[in-house]
């Protein structure tokens, strides 16, 4: 079930709750693919943050979460967009040229791959 942005916006936010907490499935990431790379294209446009990554994924406890990964802890990142919460990443150090550690505000540290502009899972 996939949805364009203006029948995702129409959608009032226990549908939209419901979308994020029972039909998505961080273990299925291409149920809602196309809904999600929307989601995060639109964040992009309306945002304008010179980001290194953007995505949406689950943050366990399939908690779905629009991401941004920046190199500057000072740049501002929306707390929500579309009725997701926004988790802010800070590359805290490189591995390789395409590989960092980043501390997100929600969910602690990890190494994630930085070849991609976009990532939807």
């Amino acid at each position: 079930m996939d949805y364009n942005w203006k029948e995702f916006e129409k959608l009032n936010e226990t549908e939209k709750r419901n979308i994020f907490n029972h039909i998505w499935d961080p273990y299925n990431p291409e149920i809602g693919y196309k809904t999600k790379l929307i989601i995060v294209e639109k964040f992009i446009e309306c945002s304008n943050i010179p980001a290194i990554q953007f995505g949406i994924k689950s943050f366990g406890w399939n908690v779905y979460m629009i991401y941004v990964i920046v190199d500057n802890s000072k740049i501002r990142v929306p707390k929500n967009f579309a009725s997701l919460p926004v988790n802010k990443g800070i590359i805290s150090r490189k591995i390789d040229t395409e590989k960092s550690i980043v501390k997100f505000n929600y969910g602690g540290e990890m190494e994630v791959s930085l070849n991609e502009k976009i990532i939807v899972r």
